[in-house]
């Protein structure tokens, strides 16, 4: 879904309608600015903060324009900082702009402690793009002190949309928040606050609708380790309900779940003779058979598709040229790789092997339907920033599609150009989505959608393996054979960039992973396996085995060595900060670490302190069963000729995702027990006064 473009059509369908009927003559009043302003005093139980927002101020203006709807933005803030935390933050401020957006006016000033002003000049005011195309505007502060206030004061005119959300709560606490909307009475908006905010109704003010609500001293929300923070934010979020047009007594409730099914439907089922024909050849091609297996054919259709087609992930409408690839830019006319209902576009895209996201999906619906692959297309939203609410039909929030193939309950991403079945991206997992089940001839018969969760793997199929087996050299330096497995969403982002990275950069990619390696060089060999995507199918492991020499892990303690033995697992995430916790722990996704380390001591020597390798925390439920857990436990096998063994086993686990606050020191034990066997040194001694070394190792 796309939160602007996507409705540009419906709108202005219900503009003209509306303007036919009655042609408005409102014109909006603007905030401006103080022309003297008041410097503002600090609330004592602010006093300690880096900055406060003294005023937050978004209005919404929805005004007929011709045959469109435009929404007219304003958004006025003030903000106080109060130390150099705060200077730091505020001296330069950045505002992404959406594409279609014009904006008519950017100022900026900063309010001295002294009450003098220092306009902001417009050679300060920058427009640029980031390094992903998108256009920001930036703005340089001049003159931000201690105890200085910042004003700045954006318009903008976008493309009316039908949903939205505004998030109100910050790092630092607002003192004074409000939102307004006002549109056109045939227009009726709902709106629903999350976290806390307050939910309001319209009211009717000469002829148009308006919708304002104000929060005052709404607390700072700072991020915490381990959880979501945009999702615990107070925020608000609207949503066209109905038309309510003179002489209508039919308000139907507008843009449900039903009807985002009969959207994807519209967006993506329809196809010519001509795409249906350059379909069956690019199938042809693919090895795709009509009556073949159906999970063979659904893998050699999002292969193909996947390897062969180059998705590019923006178009600059506007200039008619591409400015952004995911992966090999090529200039390509517009109408070559985007949707256009005058246009033949799938046989355009098999014959360039260019698309957008929105072609590809509809070139994956065009196979399966061609193919005989049982399935249904449906979007879902960002479970870290939003959760799924049935009962309130935010489209705005839905920005990723998924294929859900019902005769195998699995799942794919058409456009996650590296992922394949049944992996989907992170973010989507855990949370719901939508999903079209009207069939492909387009005879409903039953729902047009129903609301589906998408499962995570279990802790099981996420894994992060080690084994390693370490052997000592006469200076009592390590030579270590060391081997990484993972599997489902451990795997991800590592097959990525395996895929992506330059092959002169590999190893440094490799010594990110072998931590235990000093330096580069320290990695005397290497292998990578299974690091194709087609191994998601059977979940292979992606393994990269390494043999290192290190003498980083031993220190010499005076006859004896200690040897670092806990940083063999990598570094470990670690809570000991004693902060009180506000918000509720979120995890990605179950996962398990199993590590197995044997250590090779030489003939003669022992281990003085073995009991540092036992360690347990672990969190059960109210069935008295662990859901997240470290284990650590070693054995040892006497070897009089060859030297003892030292077998030391690591097991972790997280089956459980979330955390209430009140349940957070016993996850937090949890935690900081595997932070704390990464700090285990093991005391090596000769097991006799009289056993020689054959070297001294110089401490590091």
């Amino acid at each position: 879904m796309k939160k602007l473009t996507l409705f540009i059509f419906l709108f202005s369908i219900m503009a003209f309608s509306v303007t036919a009927q009655r042609a408005s003559r409102y014109e909006p009043t603007y905030e401006e600015w103080a022309e003297k302003p008041v410097v503002h005093p600090v609330p004592p139980e602010y006093a300690s903060e880096p900055a406060i927002v003294l005023l937050e101020n978004v209005s919404l203006d929805y005004r007929n324009e011709g045959k469109s709807v435009n929404t007219y933005i304003t958004e006025h803030r003030i903000v106080k900082v109060l130390d150099d935390r705060g200077i730091e933050n505020f001296n330069t401020l950045d505002f992404p702009v959406n594409p279609g957006t014009r904006v008519p006016s950017v100022k900026a000033r900063t309010i001295l402690p002294n009450g003098k002003v220092k306009d902001i000049a417009k050679d300060m005011i920058k427009v640029t793009k980031d390094p992903y195309g998108r256009w920001t505007i930036i703005i340089a502060m001049e003159g931000v002190e201690k105890d200085a206030e910042i004003e700045y004061l954006i318009r903008e005119i976008i493309p009316a949309s039908l949903f939205g959300s505004e998030v109100l709560q910050q790092p630092i606490p607002v003192l004074s928040s409000h939102f307004s909307m006002s549109y056109p009475k045939e227009l009726v908006f709902e709106e629903k606050g999350y976290n806390g905010f307050p939910d309001v109704k319209d009211t009717l003010i000469h002829n148009r609708r308006h919708m304002d609500v104000s929060m005052y001293n709404i607390p700072k929300l700072r991020p915490e380790p381990n959880s979501y923070y945009d999702l615990r934010r107070m925020r608000l979020e609207y949503r066209l309900d109905h038309f309510n047009y003179e002489n209508e007594n039919n308000r139907k409730k507008q843009y449900t779940w039903s009807d985002l099914g009969r959207n994807l439907y519209d967006s993506y089922y329809k196809i010519t003779d001509k795409e249906r024909s350059a379909v069956n050849a690019y199938l042809s091609e693919l090895g795709v058979k009509p009556n073949g297996n159906e999970l063979e054919n659904l893998k050699k259709i999002e292969n193909g598709i996947k390897t062969g087609i180059v998705q590019y992930g923006y178009v600059d409408y506007d200039e008619r040229k591409q400015v952004l690839a995911t992966q090999n830019l090529r200039s390509i006319s517009l109408y070559d790789v985007a949707y256009d209902d005058t246009k033949n576009v799938l046989d355009s895209i098999i014959a360039k092997r260019a698309a957008t996201p929105s072609g590809i999906i509809k070139l994956f619906v065009a196979c399966f339907i061609q193919a005989g692959v049982n399935h249904e297309l449906g979007v879902a939203g960002n479970r870290h920033e939003r959760l799924f609410d049935s009962k309130f039909e935010n489209w705005d929030n839905m920005d990723y599609h998924l294929f859900y193939f019902p005769d195998f309950n699995k799942f794919i991403s058409p456009t996650s150009t590296y992922l394949r079945y049944p992996m989907v991206q992170e973010v989507v997992v855990g949370n719901k989505g939508v999903f079209c089940t009207i069939p492909p001839n387009g005879l409903p018969t039953g729902a047009l959608s129903e609301i589906r969760t998408i499962p995570p793997f279990s802790s099981n199929e996420t894994q992060s393996n080690i084994a390693a087996s370490v052997s000592f050299t006469n200076e009592m330096d390590a030579q270590i054979d060391i081997s990484y497995s993972y599997t489902g969403y451990a795997s991800t982002s590592l097959r990525e960039e395996i895929a992506t990275e330059p092959k002169d950069k590999e190893k440094d990619l490799i010594k990110r992973i072998v931590t235990i390696a000093d330096k580069p060089g320290d990695i005397i060999k290497y292998t990578i396996t299974n690091e194709r995507f087609d191994n998601y199918y059977k979940n292979k492991p992606l393994e990269i085995t390494a043999t290192v020499n290190t003498s980083q892990l031993t220190d010499q303690a005076d006859k004896n060595y200690l040897f670092k033995v806990g940083e063999i697992i990598g570094p470990q995430h670690q809570l000991y900060n004693d902060d009180d916790r506000r918000l509720r722990v979120d995890l990605d996704y179950p996962n398990s670490e199993n590590r197995t380390i044997t250590l090779n001591l030489p003939v003669g020597y022992k281990i003085l302190n073995p009991e540092a390798l036992r360690m347990h925390a672990d969190y059960v439920n109210r069935e008295i069963q662990p859901v997240i857990s470290f284990n650590s436990d070693y054995k040892i096998i006497p070897d009089k000729k060859n030297g003892d063994k030292v077998v030391i086993s690591i097991n972790e686990f997280y089956n459980q995702l979330h955390f209430s606050p009140n349940d957070y020191e016993r996850y937090r034990k949890v935690i900081n027990t595997a932070a704390d066997f990464y700090k285990v040194a093991l005391l090596i001694s000769p097991k006799k006064a009289g056993v020689k070394q054959k070297h001294s190792l110089v401490k590091k």
